[in-house]
């Protein structure tokens, strides 16, 4: 039986040319692909956290019916009192608790309970709650009274979300109606979502 044999000479390596070329092809696909990463990221993260607050809104409201009192939905940095300071950011948690004085407080001597805690999300999104004059709301709270109702904010309220970008064609909102129902915003003709009054939503 003949062996063949393979000659060295055939063994080649890459040359440093053909390496370079390679890590500086691999350096505009990374510069591409990061980017559109970051975005998605963003994006997986806002829609999340929408879902949540919008899920917390519907667990109020249905709640408000269902023990005849108002319950509210405030902000809160520590999980366990509402913090009332105006222009907060909602992504670092909030309270649905049942407030049957409608003080605005969690008071367990009133029978006052928490319904629901939500964490810090990311700092990717931030969250502004505000009415539809693009004001800010007393207390940093919403209120659904025993029917249903939203009960602190006349003309209804909404809920911005803006992405760390501050891209406003990537900003969100959530709407609450007088009725209480709350809905995710739409976008027209300009591809930019619109606050409760119609106006394109604007971020930070």
């Amino acid at each position: 039986m003949k062996h063949l044999k393979v000659s060295s000479n055939s063994q080649q390596g890459y040359t440093m040319m053909e390496i370079l070329m390679v890590i500086a092809v691999a350096a505009i696909l990374v510069a591409v692909a990061v980017p559109s990463l970051e975005d998605t990221v963003s994006r997986n993260a806002r829609d999340s956290i929408q879902l949540d607050l919008m899920s917390s809104l519907a667990l109020a409201r249905s709640q408000a019916v269902t023990l005849s009192a108002t319950v509210s939905v405030c902000h809160s940095s520590n999980q366990a009192t509402c913090s009332n300071t105006t222009g907060s950011d909602w992504n670092q948690g909030w309270l649905v608790f049942s407030d049957f004085d409608a003080d605005g407080v969690v008071d367990s001597g009133d029978g006052d309970e928490i319904l629901r805690i939500n964490v810090p999300g990311s700092d990717i999104v931030t969250i502004e709650l505000m009415n539809s004059s693009n004001g800010t709301i007393s207390n940093e709270m919403v209120q659904f009274d025993d029917d249903g109702f939203l009960a602190n904010s006349i003309g209804g309220a909404y809920f911005k979300f803006c992405g760390s970008d501050n891209i406003a064609a990537n900003a969100r909102a959530l709407w609450i109606a007088n009725t209480g129902r709350a809905s995710q915003s739409i976008v027209d003709a300009d591809g930019v979502h619109d606050d409760l009054g119609g106006d394109d939503l604007v971020c930070p």
